[in-house]
């Protein structure tokens, strides 16, 4: 399964939609329920998920998918 593919899992988890389509533009502007919490949940499941730990200034920098994609795969070598 690719980095994407997980990551979609991921979102229709933490969202409850399992019609949910990301991209790598999606960001938390394109999801209404992607608050806060959400965005602490995303995190959480990635990090359990993908087997990584983000740094603060990493997990503050995330802007939309790609960005958390890049940070993803640059973790994952």
């Amino acid at each position: 399964m690719s980095t994407i593919e997980k990551l979609q899992e991921i979102f229709r988890d933490v969202f409850d939609d399992e019609a949910l389509i990301i991209t790598s533009t999606t960001s938390p502007d394109d999801i209404t329920e992607w608050d806060s919490l959400a965005q602490i949940t995303i995190i959480s499941q990635v990090q359990d998920a993908f087997e990584i730990e983000f740094e603060i200034e990493e997990i503050t920098a995330f802007e939309n998918v790609e960005s958390l994609l890049n940070v993803i795969e640059r973790k994952l070598g």
